[in-house]
């Protein structure tokens, strides 16, 4: 799988590069513009190093009880930790950050990797078991409400749902039969209905989904103006840097919608670009994952290429009008240090089970264990 590993790095390297490129261009109007870009650097530095060092883990060592009990507690205790006074950082009415030793973060990013994995050790310790309800579908499930619940606590519904998501296309991958997945979807429906219903500014942002333009001064502004920046850019864009609505029109122009900004200033071009190197991404992804060297590979793969190409459907989809509007960051392009960071980890992950992954064009008969990098 040696040209779909290389694909995978020249590509995220890629969204990397239009991240810093926009993160720039979308915060020149700051006065912080400099500082935020060497900011978003510095998270670039980190998150290669991450990468770099994943892709040399030989993944097979992430199933060793030492090491995923680890990854995994330190998932929910700073999860936890987020809900403690002093160490929960609450921003815009939700408490999702924490600072520790003078660092602020987002655990529920780091999370989202520690879930993978313990589905992935999970499923495929019960692969035998993936067709019984209670035994191989309940359980990946279960799991997975409980690390979504934790972060539903901090007042946060789209990575809670995206982690379901996840969870779900894992099982479904497994083996689990599509009915039992109905019926758990129904109460989960329910549940998130009335997590938007009780909460007066989730269900203002629905209302204004349905019709921005009579919410224009409020829950439908950030809507009307990324639609705004698409209608200006056209095809070709207004040119890098030229673009008008980052200049206090548009909010969160640097996080959330940044897809808009890239089509302001680049056009429908530039979009069916960042687009296609998304879908390129999750292609050979999945290419991994369908001729991985065992199942836990395959799991781990599947996981991580469901985690990144949801939440890049799910953001570009709110800056078109799609969906009703939610903060989250675009992988590898928006600003911010924790998701960049947690992303390209995965990658690496990502790349290493492809390097030891089966090369689909030989005979099953020449197939062997490709070497890890020392």
């Amino acid at each position: 799988m040696r040209k779909e590993t290389i694909i995978i790095i020249t590509t995220v390297l890629a969204l990397v590069a239009t991240g810093i490129l926009m993160v720039y261009s979308s915060s020149a109007a700051l006065s912080d513009s400099v500082g935020k870009l060497y900011r978003q650097l510095t998270f670039v530095g980190i998150g290669m190093f991450a990468m770099g060092f994943t892709i040399r883990f030989d993944y097979h060592r992430l199933r060793d009880k030492g090491i995923f009990r680890l990854i995994v507690f330190i998932s929910l205790l700073l999860l936890g930790l987020v809900l403690m006074p002093g160490f929960g950082k609450t921003v815009d009415g939700a408490q999702r950050w924490l600072n520790l030793a003078g660092f602020q973060f987002q655990p529920s990013e780091f999370a989202k990797f520690g879930l993978i994995l313990l589905l992935a050790v999970k499923i495929s310790n019960n692969r035998e078991h993936a067709h019984e309800f209670f035994r191989g579908f309940l359980p990946p499930i279960l799991i997975a409400l409980f690390f979504s619940g934790l972060v539903v606590l901090q007042r946060d519904i789209g990575i809670p749902m995206l982690m379901m998501a996840t969870a779900f296309v894992m099982v479904i991958v497994a083996g689990a039969r599509w009915l039992w997945v109905g019926l758990c979807l129904a109460p989960m429906i329910v549940a998130a209905s009335s997590l938007i219903i009780y909460f007066p500014h989730r269900m203002q942002r629905m209302v204004a989904f349905i019709d921005p333009w009579a919410y224009r001064d409020s829950a439908g502004w950030h809507l009307i103006q990324s639609l705004s920046a698409f209608a200006q850019g056209s095809w070709m864009g207004r040119g890098a840097g030229a673009g008008e609505q980052k200049l206090g029109y548009l909010p969160a122009a640097d996080t959330d919608f940044i897809f808009a900004v890239i089509g302001e200033e680049f056009g429908l071009l530039g979009t069916m670009i960042v687009l296609g190197l998304f879908a390129l991404l999750i292609f050979n992804g999945l290419r991994v994952a369908a001729n991985a060297q065992d199942f836990f590979g395959t799991m781990l793969a599947v996981g991580i290429v469901t985690a990144i190409g949801l939440q890049a459907i799910f953001i570009m989809a709110v800056t078109i009008g799609l969906l009703p509007t939610k903060g989250l960051p675009l992988p590898f392009i928006s600003y911010g240090g924790t998701a960049l960071i947690v992303f390209m980890a995965m990658t690496g992950v990502l790349v290493n089970v492809g390097v030891q992954a089966f090369d689909p064009n030989k005979t099953p008969k020449h197939r062997r264990r490709v070497a890890v990098p020392a």
